[in-house]
């Protein structure tokens, strides 16, 4: 079996700390927009001062679980396209 060099191994894909930075803060205004809705529509008693720590942790164990996939989806291509 040949492998080229400087291929990542088992066919994973490096992405760059950039590139990284770009999926965590699309999954946490992702999950901040899907919580404000939640709380301010549909719970209106609910603790809002919550939403920002939830997304963040949500972004960031969704970039983690993203990054070590070590797949390219539609996701990567929004990032890699930009704002």
């Amino acid at each position: 079996m040949s492998r080229h060099y400087g291929a990542p191994h088992g066919g994973h894909t490096r992405f760059r700390p950039a590139h990284i930075a770009g999926l965590f803060v699309f999954y946490a205004v992702l999950t901040f927009s899907v919580l404000a809705f939640v709380f301010f529509f549909l719970y209106t008693w609910g603790e809002f001062r919550l939403v920002i720590p939830v997304s963040l942790a949500v972004g960031l164990i969704a970039t983690i679980v993203h990054v070590k996939a070590g797949r390219r989806t539609r996701v990567d291509t929004l990032i890699d396209r930009g704002p």
